[in-house]
């Protein structure tokens, strides 16, 4: 089994999620589709991706951060946190703006109000719903 290790020095300032749970292990600057990993009680790593969001600002996610990440966090101007499973993510999300005039950049947007009527402030409890389906070998065979 890989082990993760927090890395040394921070990203960047608007990541702070490891500052309200220790137990959030920061990932390196080059990894792609999450900020964050955790364990929960089942023993599943849960992949969290996080953004920092002015007032009136939109959710937005990459193609690889909505294929990765199991879990968005939300950190507000008012410096509150909310969390939302991505499976109800992807039933809320909509193709970003800026699809129609080219830009390839980000793949899908939601309203912060949206994001936060339909998320949680308990990660904790969130994480444990997490359970990845990728099967057995006896399966596979």
């Amino acid at each position: 089994m890989k082990i993760y290790y927090a890395q040394p020095n921070i990203r960047n300032s608007w990541e702070r999620l490891h500052e309200i749970y220790p137990d959030a292990r920061q990932m390196t600057n080059n990894n792609k589709g999450y900020d964050y990993i955790m364990e929960n009680r089942h023993g599943t790593l849960v992949m969290i991706e996080e953004k920092w969001r002015r007032k009136h600002g939109k959710y937005e996610t990459t193609l690889a951060q909505e294929k990765i990440a199991d879990i968005f966090t939300l950190m507000t101007y008012d410096d509150k946190d909310y969390h939302m499973l991505a499976e109800t993510y992807h039933k809320l999300k909509r193709v970003h703006s800026a699809w129609a005039s080219g830009h390839r950049e980000k793949s899908s947007e939601l309203s912060q109000k949206l994001f936060i009527e339909h998320s949680t402030r308990d990660l904790r409890s969130l994480i444990d719903e997490v359970k990845h389906d990728f099967g057995t070998l006896e399966n596979f065979f």
